[in-house]
């Protein structure tokens, strides 16, 4: 496992139709200070994508998200991916992440999907959609009941610059995710400078938030 997995406290969601747009990608988030990103199994080119990444950008942390089926999780795995998200909780994923010793984090927008997971020792989950479902007001509200049982979030849709600062104030959040870092029209258009910008800016909230916590202590 990546040594600093989820320490960027940043997880962008990233969408490619081939292996050279990840690469560009993951240059355009390491230039912008970002060694963590997540390829979406949107598109048929996900699986060679991971792999691009995985070898020649080993600095990279790269995971698969929008795990639907059991046999795309070994595909992420071979090609180098080292966890993988889901949009929802389905527990054969589940079991099939465990028999693979794959980090996997399902999806969840209910307490009894919250359940659901917590029974199968599942404690790292993804809310999801964050923004839809009312943003951090939901999330608080939702989480209150499993605060002391080790759960952990990565909210992901609808998340961005605007309101990461307040996503990242609570404490059972451990990454905030999302397609804003690198936006699917920024990387059709090739404007990878763009999305060095939109990294720097995110990770410089981070940063804020982070000085702002050790004040207050």
């Amino acid at each position: 496992m990546h040594p600093n997995l989820f320490s960027r406290k940043l997880l962008p969601a990233v969408t490619v139709t081939d292996a050279d747009e990840a690469l560009f990608v993951a240059e355009a988030l390491l230039k912008g200070g970002l060694d963590l990103m997540e390829v979406t199994f949107r598109t048929s080119a996900a699986a060679a994508a991971i792999e691009a990444v995985a070898s020649k950008l080993p600095e990279m942390c790269i995971g698969a998200g929008t795990l639907l089926e059991t046999s795309q999780i070994r595909k992420a795995i071979d090609a180098g991916a080292e966890f993988g998200l889901a949009p929802g909780f389905n527990d054969r994923m589940v079991t099939a992440a465990a028999g693979h010793n794959f980090l996997f984090i399902p999806g969840v927008t209910t307490p009894s999907e919250i359940e659901m997971a917590l029974s199968r020792k599942v404690r790292l989950l993804k809310l999801f959609p964050a923004d839809a479902l009312g943003g951090v007001r939901y999330m608080k509200q939702i989480t209150a009941p499993y605060q002391h049982t080790g759960l952990k979030l990565i909210p992901m849709g609808g998340v961005n610059l605007d309101n990461l600062a307040d996503y990242l104030r609570h404490p059972i959040v451990l990454v905030p995710g999302g397609s804003w870092l690198a936006p699917p029209e920024l990387i059709r258009n090739r404007e990878f400078d763009k999305i060095v910008a939109l990294v720097k800016n995110s990770m410089k909230r981070v940063r804020e938030r982070v000085a702002d916590t050790l004040s207050a202590e």
